[in-house]
């Protein structure tokens, strides 16, 4: 099946203009993280992997993570990222679909336990969710090694920072690393990498490039990752 890709028994990813959502079966239930932009079938190519019911779990709800979450309930999500979500409510949703997943919660589906970690910056309610014994991180948008948002409304740079010196403490819990951009997967190595990248550049260590399409920031590169952002 074009645009999906399965990794191990019960894991697929589905790839979407640069955009990257994960399915992953249960023993009962079947979880998808995030939506991408919206221009895949999504819930009919799900069907033809699974028989399971669905639910989502979104990391955060910029554009072009929620872009089909019409077609899934519930919709799980950080109470901290509710108010974008409401804010820029995709065609067709509805917030009596969203329910709260708090840092520490654990989404347990048999075959799959992911711990939900909060990590602010990108957008105030980020999560990745961590496999303990899968020793596996899916990470969102925070840790990636392509374009890294980082202006407009609901960006915080210190914040990020804080989160991503929160999983170097954690690295020793996973070993793999995936992104919904970029490459995948990577490694807890990439992490320092990209906090002093932001480092570098609130030092004026970086010089700014234009983004790659008109945006109201400019584009810092580091050695593995690069930010989109606007100084003040």
């Amino acid at each position: 099946m074009e645009n999906v890709k399965k990794i191990t028994d019960h894991f697929w990813i589905f790839e979407e203009n640069g955009v990257r959502s994960f399915l992953f079966e249960g023993d009962k239930k079947a979880m998808l993280i995030d939506t991408g932009f919206g221009t895949l079938p999504l819930r009919e190519m799900i069907a033809g992997l699974t028989d399971l019911p669905v639910f989502l779990v979104n990391t955060h709800t910029d554009k072009d993570h929620t872009g089909c979450n019409r077609d899934f309930k519930p919709v799980y999500m950080h109470p901290a990222e509710m108010d974008h979500y409401k804010n820029s409510l995709p065609e067709s949703c509805c917030m009596e679909d969203v329910c709260p997943l708090w840092e520490g919660d654990i989404i347990d589906l048999g075959h799959w336990k992911f711990e939900v970690i909060l990590t602010p910056g990108h957008t105030p309610g980020s999560i990745m969710l961590l496999e303990r014994e899968k020793r596996m991180l899916i990470s969102g948008d925070v840790i990636q090694d392509g374009d890294i948002f980082m202006f407009g409304a609901g960006r915080n740079m210190q914040a990020f920072q804080n989160s991503l010196k929160k999983m170097i403490a954690m690295a020793d819990a996973f070993d793999s690393i995936w992104p919904s951009h970029g490459s995948y997967p990577l490694t807890a190595e990439i992490i320092p990498g990209i906090l002093k990248g932001t480092q570098d550049m609130l030092a004026g260590k970086l010089p700014g490039q234009e983004p790659p399409w008109p945006m109201p920031c400019k584009k810092y590169v580091c050695d593995v990752a690069s930010f989109l952002y606007q100084f003040d």
